[in-house]
């Protein structure tokens, strides 16, 4: 039966290595089967002692395979001859042949991490000394450079004098546990990482560089997308010592097709870039930058592909689904927090543009109300035409709060503003194109509207039962400015109009123009056909429509 010692707990992992100790030492009660060995008599009443000692180190290699450990060593510490078994030894690059003849304990000690060397010398010599158990952990370096983390379990004995004679040993492969509590303690530490961060570039950067550690990575950082050129920059990458930064301008195509992933909103994950079909036609584009696994977790925004996390290995690497599962934890962590961001970025522009509209508001209200009541010649009459404008302040705002923004459609603005003056008639007529424009100019041609309407209806063409109203908008390339936005008020079939004898805050009002707009223009006709209005402004400053 196999043992998954990466699931086992440090006391487990003690428990096993007493048994296969046991196993080492040919102790009977782990070893049933050696009641039932065959006679290895020589016939003369002697036994082939190298023959039992080869079936029993047999056993043992076949025990320590089925419980997924490395292997066993023993060392004569008189001679300094150290033997092991075959997997032990190519573990620690030694020619199996030579183990099992017994090797110096120095020839083991070139495996071992240069920064866990003095360590678990320091183990050894310390058990020498005492006598009895020890175990410690440790990382070994294979040949092709790849680091393993050993579990290893040893007792020493003395003889009669206290001197030692003998250390045995199991070694069992704790890689995957290790790298299990790396990439839990990375997920901690990431989530430590961003919990203040503010910068988008600086979580994609924090995520690329917990998963390059957590995954032993040769390379990671992150990149702006533009997805329609399909481009990335690459921003200042994290880099193992020697390998070389990758910052710059990009394009996906010459590396392969797995950009049509990323648009989708998915994980690319490729072992191997010379073997997978998405990249094995630009390989040796992609090794000649360092890359031979790649590994790309797109950022999206808005239902946008913006930003893309990149982790790169020089070598082939075997995923397993702990390593993809953690990857998309880090991905789904790293767009959690920039959600956060944006929605804190959010709440301050509603605050902002809140207290910014409140102030707005009140100045506007304190300037409705001073001008009604300064020019009305009476109560009634000052009653009557705060109200309807109040109420066509009130309306231009249902107009702005309607949707998700701070601009608002022309067409509404209009029609809000004149709703009110509308008898069912056809008598008031609005046409132009679509076109946003921004709080403030809204808000100025909602009340600039009203007052016309009033006006028209006072005096004007809605006065009297044929006459009617225009309105209409549109914009005007020209070759000094992004162009020009034009509103045309025209009153049709009302009686003769002339100048007015004083000017009222409604006059003042639509002579003052569309508010918010810097070079605005105002012309006002009183002709014999009806009373025109023409507004211009830039259309930049009326909205963003550029």
């Amino acid at each position: 039966m196999t043992i998954d010692l990466q699931t086992l707990s440090r006391d487990g992992l003690e428990a096993e290595v007493r048994r296969l100790r046991g196993l080492l030492r040919g102790d009977p009660e782990t070893r049933p089967e050696t009641r039932n060995a065959p006679d290895l008599s020589d016939g003369a009443g002697g036994t082939v002692a190298h023959d039992r000692t080869r079936l029993a180190e047999e056993r043992l290699d076949l025990a320590l395979e089925a419980a997924g450990a490395i292997g066993w060593w023993d060392w004569n510490v008189p001679a300094d001859l150290c033997k092991s078994s075959p997997s032990f030894a190519r573990i620690f690059g030694i020619d199996p042949d030579r183990a099992a003849m017994g090797l110096p304990r120095s020839a083991y000690s070139g495996a071992v991490h240069p920064d866990d060397r003095a360590r678990v010398a320091a183990d050894i010599e310390a058990a020498l000394a005492a006598g009895g158990s020890f175990n410690h952990e440790l990382r070994i370096v294979d040949r092709s450079g790849t680091v393993i983390w050993v579990y290893g379990h040893g007792r020493c004995e003395h003889d009669a004098a206290g001197r030692p004679v003998r250390c045995t040993g199991i070694a069992l492969d704790i890689s995957g546990r290790k790298a299990s509590d790396a990439r839990k303690s990375a997920l901690v530490d990431l989530g430590d990482a961003l919990r203040d961060v503010e910068d988008v570039g600086e979580i994609a950067y924090i995520a690329a560089e917990v998963m390059a550690r957590a995954l032993h990575a040769t390379r990671a950082g992150f990149g702006v997308v533009d997805p329609v050129r399909e481009t990335v920059l690459i921003q200042p990458d994290w880099r193992a010592p020697g390998v070389a930064s990758l910052a710059g301008l990009h394009r996906f195509r010459d590396y392969g097709s797995f950009i049509d992933d990323l648009k989708r909103g998915e994980a690319v994950i490729i072992p191997d870039v010379a073997s997978d079909p998405r990249t094995a036609g630009t390989a040796e584009a992609l090794a000649a930058i360092g890359i031979r696994v790649l590994v790309n977790l797109p950022i999206i925004e808005h239902g946008r592909f913006v930003f893309v996390v990149f982790v790169h290995h020089d070598r082939p690497h075997a995923w397993n689904d702990a390593e993809i599962a953690f990857v998309r934890n880090v991905a789904d962590r790293a767009q959690s927090a920039i959600a956060r961001l944006r929605a804190e970025e959010q709440r301050r522009l509603l605050h902002r543009e809140l207290g910014h509209r409140l102030k707005n508001n009140e100045a506007m209200v304190q300037a409705i109300v001073t001008q009604t009541l300064r020019n009305a010649p009476d109560l009634a009459t000052a009653r009557s035409a705060l109200t309807e404008r109040l109420q066509a302040l009130g309306r231009a705002h249902d107009v702005l709060f309607s949707g998700e923004t701070q601009n608002a459609e022309v067409a509404a603005v209009i029609d809000g503003a004149l709703s009110l003056h509308d008898d069912g008639q056809g008598r008031i007529a609005a046409q132009g194109p679509p076109l946003k424009m921004t709080a403030p100019v809204a808000l100025s041609m909602a009340l600039i509207l009203h007052e016309l309407a009033t006006n028209a209806a006072k005096y004007g063409a809605l006065s009297v039962p044929d006459g009617k109203v225009r309105v209409t908008w549109a914009t005007e390339a020209t070759s000094e400015t992004e162009g020009v936005f034009t509103l045309v008020w025209r009153e049709d079939g009302g009686p003769a109009v002339a100048p007015p004898t004083r000017k009222g805050f409604g006059t003042r009002l639509i002579e003052r123009g569309l508010g918010g707009t810097a070079g605005g223009t105002v012309r006002l006709a009183y002709d014999e056909g009806g009373f025109t209005c023409e507004f211009g402004a830039p259309l930049g400053d009326i909205g963003p429509n550029v």
